[in-house]
């Protein structure tokens, strides 16, 4: 997440410094980088979840020993 943020910071503050028009691209790309963080922690979490799912699921159909 934070990466994407100083991607999309660095991104803006260079495009307002060679086209003359601070602050917009730099606000414009911030968002954007912020945007992009959270997706990226939402994807990582739908995944990890899936996971743990598909564990648990394995965990429930593995035959269990018996004690005689």
């Amino acid at each position: 997440m934070v990466a994407a943020t100083l991607i999309g910071l660095a991104m803006g503050y260079y495009l307002d410094k060679w086209l003359e028009t601070p602050p917009w691209f730099t606000l414009v790309f911030l968002v954007l980088g912020i945007i992009a963080g959270f997706r990226n922690i939402y994807i990582l979490t739908g995944r990890e979840l899936k996971r743990q799912r598909e564990s648990n699921n394995n965990e429930d159909n593995s035959p269990k020993s018996e004690n005689k």
